[in-house]
């Protein structure tokens, strides 16, 4: 995967369709690219006239780019970018080389990775920026909104495609056409550097059942790691799926260019029920800790964990709701804390009368198989309209702590209405409201930027925030 910082239009390689691999067969990935949304910020920032930029320092660039790559934390290398305009072009130019080096978790949330969510609607995958993606990418705040469809304009997303899973600036999207094919199609797309990798066909003899997914990449290594991957584009597609009697896995490696042989699990068996169907017939997203050792599952009211050195299995049970109530499915939501930590997001009981008004939402932690309250809730009634009438959890970006939930208000016909909220600075910010009978929302997956796109996209002033 390649992140394209200059301007001009990449020209897309001549590729032909994968054929079905068996399983044991190795075969690359479909490689397609276009203008991804960093490329044209660098495009309209090549456009303004270029300021001296000496700071006085003896060091040359490449050496300042080997110190600032051995800075072990991103807030310190966004300081180090905010110093002057020398630094600020080296490690938003360089940032695909500075992170090459593994670094420790930032230990608290960064807003700025938000970049907002993408949802499914007749017009395709559209795209629905946050204040600050507005500010910073100014092309995503337009008419009809910014899709996938016409970011890869080659038909590549027409049919039925629809996002299964979304992580540390990647999207996994399932390529169904329609046409009654067996064969899984999943695509691994990153649109801030406009790369899109179409993998291998899963079908014949390899196709799957219920299935659920999760992409792991470079950003989730940490500084412990041996062996860490040899560039930053590096992901890793692992997957989960019922074969009669088992639960089978198999992933696929964007390094080796192929996917596994499938493998059979140890201890429990998952089936339709256990896969983490929704009642909207997604998916919940996976959850990678421990330096991409470890991926959790939310399922029926279980949290599954899968260790990917051993591909064993186990099953931690959900905490009670509050007030010893029934755990809610519809409206949980499963993260990680900035200290690394297993957590649980989660719409607490809610009031809507006049002298008695409360929407609360919930975080819970779990360490050791062991579920206990933090005893932090958080109030968002007073950022929402007083013809509330049902709210409903979205999505978490676990890096940025931005937590999206909708709502609906008002009489018939209904109005819709997205949000926001920052878990650091409880700050609710309304994003989007819809007038219609259906529901908007339904298939919503939230998108954070990587460290090297958040750290490419540091090029002006204004770029530089306060993590």
């Amino acid at each position: 995967m390649k992140i394209y910082l200059q301007g001009g239009p990449a020209r897309r390689p001549r590729v032909s369709s994968p054929a079905s691999p068996s399983s044991s067969a190795a075969a690359m990935a479909d490689a397609r690219e276009c203008r991804g949304w960093l490329s044209a910020l660098r495009r309209d920032l090549s456009n303004r006239r270029r300021r001296a930029d000496d700071d006085g320092t003896p060091f040359t660039d490449e050496l300042l780019v080997v110190i600032f790559a051995r800075v072990p934390d991103l807030a310190d290398l966004v300081r180090c970018a905010a110093t002057c305009r020398r630094w600020r072009r080296l490690v938003s130019g360089e940032a695909a080389l500075i992170c090459c080096t593994p670094r420790r978790p930032p230990g608290r949330f960064i807003g700025q990775l938000a970049l907002g969510f993408f949802h499914l609607q007749l017009e395709g995958l559209l795209f629905m920026p946050t204040a600050f993606a507005s500010r910073r990418f100014p092309g995503l705040l337009q008419q009809p909104p910014p899709s996938l469809n016409k970011l890869f304009d080659d038909g590549l997303f027409d049919g039925f495609s629809h996002i299964v899973a979304s992580r540390n600036g990647l999207l996994v999207i399932n390529l169904e056409s329609g046409n009654h094919d067996r064969a899984l199609k999943l695509c691994v797309c990153n649109p801030m550097a406009g790369v899109v990798h179409v993998l291998p066909h899963l079908g014949g003899m390899d196709g799957l059942g219920h299935y659920v997914c999760t992409v792991l990449t470079a950003d989730d290594r940490d500084d412990k790691i041996i062996n860490p991957p040899r560039s930053t584009s590096y992901f890793r597609l692992v997957m989960l799926y019922t074969r009669c009697g088992f639960t089978a896995f198999r992933s696929y490696s964007s390094e080796e260019g192929s996917w596994s042989e499938e493998a059979k699990l140890t201890n429990p068996r998952l089936g339709r029920k256990q896969m983490g169907l929704t009642n909207d017939g997604l998916t919940h997203n996976g959850v990678v800790g421990c330096g991409g050792r470890l991926v959790y599952w939310l399922s029926n009211k279980v949290v599954f964990v899968l260790c990917l050195e051993t591909l064993q299995l186990s099953v931690v049970s959900m905490p009670r709701s509050g007030n010893g109530q029934s755990f809610d499915m519809g409206n949980t939501l499963l993260g990680l804390s900035p200290n690394s930590m297993l957590c649980a997001i989660q719409l607490g009981r809610m009031s809507l009368r006049p002298a008695n008004r409360r929407v609360p939402i919930r975080v819970i932690t779990c360490t050791d198989r062991s579920w206990w309250d933090t005893e932090e809730l958080i109030q968002v009634g007073q950022s929402l309209p007083e013809d509330v009438g049902h709210v409903m959890l979205r999505w978490f970006c676990e890096k940025s702590g931005a937590v999206f939930f909708s709502t609906f208000c008002g009489s018939y016909p209904l109005r819709s209405e997205m949000y926001v909220l920052n878990l650091k600075t409880r700050v609710v910010d309304k994003l989007a409201s819809e007038d219609r009978i259906s529901n908007p929302w339904a298939c919503v997956h939230g998108y954070e930027m990587d460290q090297t796109a958040y750290l490419a996209s540091l090029a002006e002033p204004e770029g530089v925030e306060d993590m």
